[in-house]
C-alpha cells in the first residue's frame, strides 16, 4: 500500500549505518580522522523515525483489534515473528564470534542470566550493563523499547480503555519527570515512548478525510523544516535544540510520515523503485548486522595497512564498508530472513497471512518488492 514508507525505513536504516560508520572511522583505534563523524552525526535520528513509523504501523494495522481479546493470539504471533528470529540469529552469530576470538571475549557477557535477558530483549539498566544497555548487539536497545510498546498495545487489545489509561499515565509520569528516579522507571518513562504515540496519532489522522484533503506539501514542508533544522544543529554542534532534540525529531518525522501517506494516496510514491523497496525489506537485517560488520571490517582495514594512507585509506575503507553492509543486509534478508518467514508461515498454517520481519507490516507497506512494478519517483 505505502511504498514510500517502505523506502523511508530504507533511508532511516542507512542513516543509522552512516552514523556508526563515520564514528568508527573517526575513532582513534582505527583511522582517528575526527571529521568523518560530522557529516552524518544526525544519522541517529533514523531511530526516531523508526519509532514513529512503528507506532503508525501497529495502530494502522491493528486499530480494529483494540478491545477484542480474541485478536491477541494473532497479534502476539506476528510481533514475535517480526522481531525474534532475525534477532536471535544475529545475536548468536555475533556472540559465538566474540567468545571464540581472544581479543573480543571480554566484550560480551558471560553471566547466563544476563545472556538470557539480552536474548529475550528484557530491558537492562545501562548504568549496570554499560554502553547502551544491550551488551551484545548494541543497537538492540531500540528493540527493548519496541517490545515494551508491543506489550502496552497488547493490553489495549485485551481492554481498549487500558491502552488509553497507559498513555495518560505515561504522559503524567513524563510531566512529573518520574523517569529521573532511576531504572526501570527511567526506561518506562523515556521520551522515546512518546515517539510511538506520535506515530499512532498520525495513523489516526490519516483516517480523517479533511486531513487527507489538505495539500501534502504543507505536511512535507513542516516536517522537513523541523527535521533539517535539528539535523543542522547536530552537525554544527550548536546544541541549541539538544534538550528537546528527540521530541523535535519525532514531530518532524511524524509530519514526514503524514506527508508520505498523503502523497501516495494522491498517486505519488517517493523512491518507489524496486531497489529501495528491497532495501526497505532488508532494513531490519541492515540495522542489526551493520555494527558488528563495521567493527570487523575496520579491523580488517587496519590489518590491510590502509591507515598508513591517511584520508585516502579512510575513504576507501568507508565506501567498501558501506557497500558491504548494504549487500550483506540484502543477502541476509533474501537467503535467511525471508526463507525463515516463509517457513514459519507454512509450518503454522499462515499461508494467507502477511508476515514481515522488518520494522513494518506488508499490509501497510506494500507487496513483494521483487514482484511488484516500479511506480512513483
Amino acid at each position: 500500500m505505502y511504498r514510500s514508507l517502505q523506502a523511508g525505513r530504507a533511508v532511516a536504516a542507512t542513516l543509522v549505518l552512516l552514523f556508526h560508520l563515520g564514528s568508527a572511522i573517526a575513532a582513534e583505534k582505527y583511522f582517528g580522522i575526527e571529521w568523518f563523524s560530522i557529516p552524518f552525526s544526525f544519522g541517529n535520528s533514523g531511530v526516531d523515525f523508526f519509532f514513529v513509523l512503528s507506532g503508525f504501523i501497529i495502530y494502522y494495522v491493528h486499530k480494529n483489534d483494540l478491545g477484542k481479546p480474541s485478536s491477541l493470539k494473532k497479534y502476539i504471533y506476528k510481533r514475535v515473528v517480526r522481531i525474534y528470529p532475525t534477532y536471535l540469529i544475529v545475536f548468536i552469530g555475533v556472540y559465538l564470534l566474540a567468545i571464540t576470538a581472544p581479543q573480543l571475549r571480554n566484550t560480551v557477557p558471560h553471566d547466563i542470566g544476563l545472556i538470557i535477558q539480552s536474548l529475550l530483549l528484557i530491558p537492562l539498566n545501562r548504568d549496570v550493563v554499560g554502553g547502551t544497555g544491550a551488551p551484545v548487539i548494541i543497537v538492540a536497545w531500540t528493540l527493548q523499547f519496541e517490545m515494551m510498546f508491543y506489550i502496552a498495545f497488547a493490553l489495549g487489545i485485551l481492554k481498549k480503555t487500558a491502552g488509553s489509561l497507559l498513555i495518560a499515565l505515561y504522559l503524567l509520569g513524563l510531566g512529573f519527570n518520574i523517569g529521573s528516579i532511576g531504572f526501570p522507571l527511567s526506561f518506562i518513562f523515556s521520551e522515546y515512548i512518546i515517539l510511538f504515540i506520535m506515530g499512532m496519532l498520525v495513523a489516526q489522522l490519516v483516517s480523517h478525510k479533511p486531513i487527507m484533503k489538505q495539500n501534502p506539501k504543507y505536511f512535507a514542508t513542516t516536517g522537513l523544516l523541523i527535521y533539517v533544522l535539528v539535523a543542522i544543529d547536530e552537525v554544527v554542534n550548536f546544541q541549541f535544540f539538544s534538550a528537546v532534540q528527540t521530541m523535535l525529531y519525532g514531530v518532524g518525522c511524524s509530519f514526514i510520515v503524514l506527508a508520505l501517506v498523503s502523497y501516495e494516496r494522491k498517486g505519488k510514491a517517493f523512491l518507489g523503485h524496486n531497489f529501495f523497496q528491497l532495501l526497505g525489506s532488508a532494513s531490519y537485517a541492515l540495522y542489526l548486522i551493520h555494527y558488528p560488520l563495521i567493527s570487523i571490517l575496520c579491523k580488517a582495514s587496519m590489518f590491510a595497512g590502509l591507515k598508513s594512507y591517511g584520508v585516502v585509506g579512510a575513504l576507501i575503507s568507508y565506501f567498501i564498508i558501506f557497500i558491504t553492509c548494504i549487500i550483506a543486509a540484502i543477502a541476509f534478508h533474501l537467503f535467511i530472513e525471508k526463507p525463515i518467514s516463509e517457513w514459519l508461515r507454512k509450518v503454522l498454517g499462515k499461508s494467507n497471512e502477511s508476515i514481515s520481519l522488518g520494522f513494518t507490516e506488508k499490509q501497510a507497506l506494500g507487496s513483494n518488492p521483487l514482484k511488484s512494478g516500479t511506480r512513483g519517483s
